[in-house]
């Protein structure tokens, strides 16, 4: 079935990269409870911005030298103007945590 987009839904939960991964470092299955498969607006500076497959990756600083927040955008989304050293918010799906947490289908909120 075709994925519905995320641009135009409402964020199920609105977080600062920083408690996100605190969130998912002190306890994966309480932040997964909370997160995983839902909309969520992130806050947080960017640490870069990468195409990978076609992909672009837009990485948020955390905090944690050894943890991002990935957020891969959605097909026909564009970084557009910003950079690394922005702040930013962006949205989209928690598809979970493997060191890193991933959102994917994201997109810039304005």
């Amino acid at each position: 079935k075709p994925m519905t987009r995320l641009k135009n839904k409402r964020p199920d939960v609105e977080v600062s990269a920083a408690k996100l991964i605190t969130d998912y470092e002190a306890d994966e299955k309480a932040a997964n409870d909370t997160y995983l498969g839902k909309v969520v607006e992130v806050a947080g500076k960017i640490a870069a911005i990468a195409v990978e497959e076609g992909k672009t990756k837009v990485q948020i600083e955390t905090g944690n030298p050894m943890s991002m927040i990935i957020c891969e955008l959605e097909d026909g989304s564009e970084a557009g103007s910003v950079k690394a050293g922005d702040e930013i918010k962006i949205k989209g799906m928690c598809s979970g945590y493997l060191s890193d947490v991933i959102l994917v289908q994201a997109s810039l909120v304005k």
